[in-house]
């Protein structure tokens, strides 16, 4: 068996789903369709299954993942859950193929910066609950990232989080 990609390696961009697939060399290869905007990302399966991923990121078409290329590379938000084939369950975050199913041994999640928690303590109310989405829209950063300095301030005590249908929210504490 193959190790599984710890990174993301963009390729380019190609006009066509075709064009992109053709540069994918390697498990985590990852090319941008992009027609006078993105459309999706197509991506050889990082466990090495062989198989091809397509992501939408054109809401006008689907569901669509978010995407960021800030920091040091690619980031994808929701993960990327296989609900077939494979079935592989992972996080892309600036750069980083973190797992979440298995492989799970051997992540490695990006730098932290500590001086995000300043924000995302700034956007969170005293009552009104809100998502790490919702404070990462407000403070214009990456989600897992504040994600990630959310549960910290929940760790330290100025924060409280509690999970929702919709998923963890947080709020000052």
């Amino acid at each position: 068996m193959i190790d599984p990609a710890r990174m993301v390696r963009m390729v380019g961009n190609a006009e066509y789903r075709d064009q992109a697939e053709a540069a994918l060399l390697a498990p985590g290869d990852t090319s941008m369709v992009f027609r006078v905007r993105p459309r999706s990302i197509v991506m050889a399966c990082p466990d090495g299954c062989g198989e091809t991923l397509v992501i939408n990121l054109d809401s006008r078409a689907d569901k669509a993942w978010r995407f960021d290329m800030r920091g040091e590379g690619l980031t994808l938000f929701p993960s990327v859950w296989r609900e077939g084939g494979c079935e592989s369950h992972f996080i892309v975050w600036r750069g980083h193929i973190l797992w979440c199913d298995r492989f799970e041994e051997g992540n490695s999640e990006p730098v932290y910066n500590p001086e995000i928690e300043d924000a995302v303590l700034s956007a969170l109310h005293d009552i009104k609950p809100r998502s790490a989405v919702e404070l990462a829209e407000a403070i214009d950063e990456l989600v897992w990232d504040v994600n990630r300095a959310a549960g910290r301030l929940v760790g330290q005590g100025r924060a409280r989080s509690w999970k929702t249908k919709g998923g963890w929210v947080f709020v000052r504490a």
